[in-house]
């Protein structure tokens, strides 16, 4: 692996040692317990953010009888509690989502194999189509490329403003963006990466193998091409919007707030960006939208296309393999969208999902196994099937499945019953 190695501390995923939750109690109100709370479902928020366990039959705290039983608790411990509800639920997600990028954002070692894998085909594809076409000036397109669609006021992992890019001499922009590539920065190598692949591509062509894997991705997950499945309308946008989920929302501006929080103010480190979930509001009735309030998830941006774009650009330049490499990618991509505030995993996760399995390069079209379907496919609101395991075996992790393990391993299930 490229660059510093993971450092995995957990043979198999599990809860590691030191693992402690706080579990409801009749005579203390709660206590602290050592382990993981299996066969539980969050009762309570406490003031500092620390949920409060408890049996699935006890109340969740609504009504008159879970207000008391709350009241009663906080007196017992001195600590206020909040009932865990829809409101939290959904809250801690967007929490959890943005802690995840950013946590991963800290640590590109996670996933940077498999970035690398695609910026050297990129590379490589620029200087094999340099030799191909004769008729263009490759590093001219690709310079004019990055200059068009990585520099910019708003946008997320840009290279620079657009008065810089003013600045910029001849091939200065293509310059740059190697050097970016052969860096550790996520969200700035796969803005590169693309804009190279879906807007250079248009002007230099791929050669036939490269072509047939990106019909093949095409098909499948892209906005403008796919068939698979009716969840895009290129040629319509009004019903794309209703496919999607998604309508455009007037007033977006730039701010620096991490990832999917809601609430205003920086973040340190953050750059000032329009996010999607700012520029987005909800359809009401799409069945997207239907499909999350039943699931008590959170609405982003709608169904993610960049995402589709962004594993069109894996699936030629850095392979059609759909395990570790791919969610080490797909983790890539989280950092980019969910980090920039543009999409939830699941927006994102959802469109990955028709790659793998029985839609994935293994299986041809052919009918995929009972056993292969449940395996592989995507549940709605959980994590760990799409995330690699250079990532989920880390002690960084460890601790924010601890912090958020109601969101985290429980996944929407919680969410349907609070």
């Amino acid at each position: 692996m490229a660059g510093k190695s993971c450092y995995v501390i957990l043979g198999t995923f599990g809860g590691g040692p030191g693992v402690k939750y706080l579990l409801r109690d009749d005579e203390k109100g709660f206590k602290e317990v050592d382990g993981e709370p299996l066969n539980l479902r969050p009762w309570a928020l406490t003031a500092d953010g620390r949920v409060v366990w408890g049996e699935w039959k006890s109340n969740g705290g609504g009504g008159l009888t879970g207000i008391m039983q709350l009241a009663y608790g906080g007196m017992k411990t001195k600590v206020g509690l909040r009932t865990y509800d829809k409101s939290v639920s959904q809250t801690r997600r967007r929490e959890f989502e943005t802690a995840l990028a950013r946590d991963a954002a800290a640590h590109p070692e996670c996933c940077i194999e498999s970035v690398n894998r695609v910026s050297e085909g990129l590379k490589a594809y620029v200087a094999e189509r340099g030799v191909a076409r004769k008729d263009v000036d490759t590093l001219a397109a690709a310079d004019d490329v990055v200059k068009a669609r990585c520099y910019n006021d708003t946008g997320s992992g840009r290279l620079g403003t657009i008065s810089q890019k003013n600045a910029l001499g001849a091939g200065a922009a293509w310059r740059i963006a190697l050097d970016v590539l052969g860096g550790t920065d996520i969200a700035k190598i796969l803005g590169i990466q693309v804009c190279f692949a879906n807007t250079l591509s248009k002007t230099l062509g791929y050669s036939p193998d490269q072509g047939r894997v990106y019909k093949d991705a095409a098909c499948k997950v892209a906005p403008s091409q796919g068939y698979l499945y009716k969840w895009f309308d290129p040629t319509n946008a009004s019903n794309d919007g209703f496919l999607r989920g998604r309508q455009k929302s007037a007033g977006a501006v730039a701010t620096s707030t991490p990832g999917l929080l809601a609430t205003p103010g920086g973040g340190a480190g953050e750059e000032e960006r329009k996010r999607g979930i700012d520029e987005w509001k909800r359809v009401e009735g799409s069945k997207f939208v239907e499909a999350l309030d039943m699931r008590n998830m959170v609405f982003g941006a709608g169904r993610s296309g960049t995402t589709g774009e962004l594993l069109k650009t894996y699936r030629v330049f850095g392979g059609i393999d759909s395990g570790e490499p791919f969610k080490q990618y797909l983790l890539a991509i989280v950092v980019y969208l969910v980090g920039g505030g543009h999409h939830t995993c699941h927006e994102i996760f959802s469109v990955a999902n028709l790659l793998v399995g029985c839609n994935g390069p293994a299986g041809n079209g052919a009918k995929a196994s009972i056993a292969a379907i449940v395996r592989d496919a995507y549940v709605p609101g959980k994590y760990l099937k799409h995330l690699p395991a250079s990532y989920i075996t880390t002690g960084h992790f460890e601790a924010l499945r601890e912090k958020y393990y109601d969101i985290a391993m429980l996944g929407h299930l919680h969410g349907t019953f609070v």
